[in-house]
C-alpha cells in the first residue's frame, strides 16, 4: 500500500493508522467497504474541516479578550518557490491559519 499508493512512510508512525489497522486486524468487519476517492476528497474532507473549526473555535472565541498575535514564517521548496505560513499565536499556543 506505501509504495503502491505513494504515501509517506512516516504514516506507519501515525497512532491513528496503527489504531485503525490494529482494529481491523482483531474485529470482523465485513461487508466494510473503505470510502472512494471522491468521497474522501469531497465530503469527508468538507466535514472534517468543519470538524477541526468547530474544535478551534472556542479558542478564536479568546482572542478579543486575551489578545492574538499574527506570525509569518516561509523559506523556498526544491523548485525555489516560496513558502509561506501564517500563525496565530495566544497564550494557549498556536493555531495555524494558512
Amino acid at each position: 500500500m506505501f509504495y503502491t499508493g505513494g504515501l509517506p512512510f512516516n504514516l506507519a508512525r501515525n497512532p491513528y493508522f496503527r489504531k485503525a489497522f490494529m482494529f481491523a486486524t482483531n474485529n470482523p468487519i465485513g461487508g466494510y467497504v473503505p470510502p472512494s476517492y471522491n468521497k474522501l476528497r469531497t465530503t469527508l474532507l468538507v466535514q472534517e474541516r468543519t470538524h477541526v473549526e468547530r474544535m478551534l473555535q472556542p479558542l478564536k472565541e479568546t482572542w478579543s479578550s486575551k489578545g492574538v498575535s499574527i506570525v509569518s514564517d516561509g523559506w523556498s521548496d526544491a523548485q525555489r518557490r516560496p513558502l509561506l505560513n501564517f500563525l496565530a499565536v495566544t497564550e494557549d499556543g498556536p493555531m495555524f491559519l494558512r
